[in-house]
C-alpha cells in the first residue's frame, strides 16, 4: 500500500507521530483474530517506510 488515509491525515495536520498508533492498532486487532488467520507486516508508512506491506493469509 503506497497511500494510507491515516498517514495522509496525520501528515496534513502535522502530527505524523500519531500515525504509529494506527499501525499498532492493526497489529493488536489482527494478531490472534482467528486461529487460521496469519497477519504479517514488516513496513508501514506510519513508521517511516515508503509503503505498508501487510499481508493476511489463511492457514
Amino acid at each position: 500500500m503506497m497511500k494510507c488515509p491515516y498517514h495522509d491525515t496525520c501528515t496534513e495536520y502535522g502530527c505524523q507521530e500519531l500515525c504509529r498508533c494506527f499501525c499498532d492498532s492493526d497489529d493488536i486487532s489482527y494478531t490472534g483474530l482467528h486461529p487460521k488467520l496469519i497477519w504479517e507486516r514488516s513496513m508501514t508508512l506510519g513508521r517511516g517506510n515508503d509503503r505498508c506491506d501487510f499481508c493476511m493469509k489463511v492457514r
